[in-house]
C-alpha cells in the first residue's frame, strides 16, 4: 500500500541532472591547473630578472612578487552558482501493471 502511494504521489519532483553544474572535482583540478600555471609563469619571470637587463628586469621583479597573489586568488575563486536552471522532469505514465492485494 505504501509503495501506490508513493507511485501516485506527484507533489515530489524529479529534477534533471544534465544541467547540473561540474563536479567538485573536475572543478578542484582546474583550480590546480590554473594555479600551477601561474606559478609556472612566476618562475619565468624570476629566470628572465636573472637573464635581462634594463627597465624589464624590473618588470619581471615585480611579475615575480605579485604573481602568487593573482595565483592564489585565481585557484580559491569557484565558478558561480547559478540559481533557477534546474529543470524538472515530466513524469511519464507507467506502463506496468500491478498486481492488486
Amino acid at each position: 500500500m505504501d509503495e501506490d502511494r508513493h507511485a501516485n504521489d506527484t507533489t515530489n519532483r524529479v529534477v534533471s541532472v544534465t544541467t547540473a553544474t561540474s563536479s567538485g572535482d573536475a572543478e578542484q583540478s582546474a583550480r590546480i591547473k590554473r594555479y600551477l600555471i601561474t606559478m609556472a609563469i612566476r618562475t619565468a619571470c624570476f629566470v628572465l630578472m636573472v637573464v635581462v637587463d634594463g627597465w624589464l628586469r624590473w618588470v619581471f621583479l615585480a611579475g615575480a612578487a605579485f604573481l602568487p597573489y593573482v595565483a592564489v586568488v585565481l585557484a580559491n575563486a569557484r565558478a558561480p552558482r547559478t540559481p533557477g536552471t534546474v529543470t524538472p522532469v515530466v513524469p511519464r505514465a507507467d506502463d506496468v501493471r500491478y498486481l492488486q492485494p
